[in-house]
């Protein structure tokens, strides 16, 4: 079950979370880091990150997803939020990532007998 989120809420939004899981993808396989983004007047979420196969599957395929996990309590306990986003260093510490499509997200509730 998914909930879509407007990217222009993300900033608000995972000021409740903190934290997420950046994951990437490319020729060496997918690569996870856990990072805490800054957000930009743009909307950008800006990681600090020094991560050679980071840089090279970003380079590679030009994309993250970033995934915060679920949520414990309140109105969205047991969903994760889900951010794609397209992906690029300012600089050899600096991940720029502009999201295109957030949803929260939950496992479908188990099939009735």
């Amino acid at each position: 079950m998914s909930i879509e989120v407007p990217v222009q809420d993300l900033p608000q939004t995972t000021g409740r979370c903190g934290w997420c899981f950046v994951v990437t993808s490319g020729p060496s396989g997918a690569h996870v880091l856990s990072l805490s983004p800054t957000w930009s007047d743009a909307g950008d979420a800006v990681f600090s990150a020094t991560s050679g196969r980071l840089a090279a599957n970003v380079g590679a395929s030009g994309v993250v997803t970033m995934v915060y996990p679920p949520f414990a309590d309140g109105e969205l306990e047991g969903y994760s939020l889900i951010v794609d986003a397209e992906a690029s260093f300012d600089d050899e510490t600096s991940l720029r990532c502009t999201p295109l499509r957030a949803v929260w997200h939950r496992p479908a509730p188990p099939a009735s007998k």
